[in-house]
């Protein structure tokens, strides 16, 4: 049974993002519950309305995590789950939660993520609290976590298509031109690609502003029928028209084991599945969310779901404007690249900012006439990948 324009998000909210160094006395929980009261009063429902919750644990918190979160926040539930698998946890909430709708398990979903949390305090890949499979087959020859994984996918790309970091470069460009424009974005000074290329060498071939910077924030939405969202008046729905889901490699283990290539993601199938259900194509499109916890997994992430013949993803980038009043708008309130990473927000701040677009109040950096957007959540070394496809009406 499709989901196609059975739910809605009606209502989003986020709290300020900030340095670690001037979060104060700001913690995870508070962050997630200050989210979900500006998501709460923002849709103009009561928090009785709600009845659905899922939310994503800090790095550094149990299992429990949303069971605490509905306790914090004096919920009464008839759904709830906690998700984690990276940077896709926020996408595919948001297709369980309307799959949960419409099965009617609930009827309203609060989903929330985000954190106060210094990763210098948290535990590297190669310590004894690691994921064994990775402990045992990965870090035991070197890896930096993160960043060496990217940095591995972004090196076969360069070989095999023969990209230049120029190119590349222009994704971080591009995203700094949005953030200086936007009000809780962190990284607002512009950037040129010499300012890129200049940028300290963090991990081979990748550079200091190619990589996301994590700071303190959360972001929080609500989704709920569709029916119920038309008789609301605060704001515009936003409505879910597809979505899709796939993962073809352990989470920090690139192409590991299954023979898979380091420059095709999961990306290709999941935006396959959601073009389907929606009925829609990339020329439909109005504007892209992609995932940009670096630059070269929105390169990747452009040619996978069509906008480009693969391996031209690093002139596409040059050679198109990206920008709110561009060609093919992208990551228009400057994505991660741009705002800064808060872990937990950043698996909603693409989909927060597509609402935004669509409900039509993006200000400044309005896409004018926009209907219809993507959003890619991309998690772990583009392991697991999940794309939505929403838009302003059903067509």
């Amino acid at each position: 049974m499709s989901l196609k324009g059975k739910t809605a998000i009606i209502g989003y909210g986020e709290t300020d993002f900030v340095k670690f160094k001037n979060a104060g006395n700001r913690s995870s929980y508070s962050e997630q519950c200050n989210a979900a009261i500006l998501a709460i009063n923002d849709a103009g429902i009561s928090k009785d309305d709600i009845d659905g919750l899922v939310a994503i644990p800090p790095l550094d918190e149990g299992v429990s995590w949303s069971m605490d979160i509905s306790e914090y926040l004096q919920l009464k539930l008839s759904f709830i789950d906690n998700l984690y698998f990276g940077g896709a946890a926020g996408n595919a909430a948001i297709l369980y939660s309307a799959a949960a709708i419409n099965a009617g398990l609930c009827k309203t979903v609060l989903l929330v993520g985000g954190s106060s949390m210094d990763p210098k305090l948290m535990p590297d890949h190669g310590s004894e609290d690691s994921v064994p499979f990775e402990r045992d087959f990965d870090t035991i020859y070197g890896p930096m976590g993160d960043n060496s994984a990217y940095a591995l996918i972004k090196q076969r790309y360069k070989y095999e298509f023969n990209a230049k970091d120029e190119h590349i470069a222009q994704v971080a460009v591009n995203a700094r031109y949005h953030a200086s424009k936007f009000p809780n974005a962190l990284l607002k000074s512009p950037l040129t690609v010499d300012d890129v290329m200049n940028s300290r060498m963090i991990c081979d071939p990748l550079r200091l502003f190619e990589i996301v910077m994590p700071c303190t924030g959360a972001c929080a939405l609500i989704l709920t029928s569709a029916q119920f969202a038309r008789k609301l008046k605060k704001n515009p729905p936003v409505y879910l028209l597809g979505g899709g889901q796939s993962i073809d490699r352990g989470m920090w283990t690139p192409a590991y084991g299954r023979n898979r290539s380091l420059t095709t993601s999961p990306i290709k199938h999941a935006a396959e599945q959601a073009f389907k259900m929606s009925g829609l194509t990339i020329r439909d499109m109005d504007f892209l969310q992609l995932y940009d916890c670096y630059t070269i997994t929105v390169v990747i992430a452009l040619e996978d779901i069509g906008c480009c013949e693969k391996g031209k993803g690093a002139e596409f980038v040059t050679g198109t404007d990206l920008t709110y009043k561009g060609e093919l708008p992208l990551n228009t309130d400057g994505g991660q690249l741009g705002r800064g990473q808060a872990y937990g927000a950043c698996h909603f701040v693409h989909t927060i900012e597509a609402a935004r677009q669509l409900m039509g109040r993006a200000e400044e950096l309005q896409v004018k006439g926009a209907r219809f957007g993507l959003v890619n959540g991309n998690g772990g070394a583009m392991a697991n990948e999940c794309t939505i496809i929403l838009g302003n009406e059903i067509p």
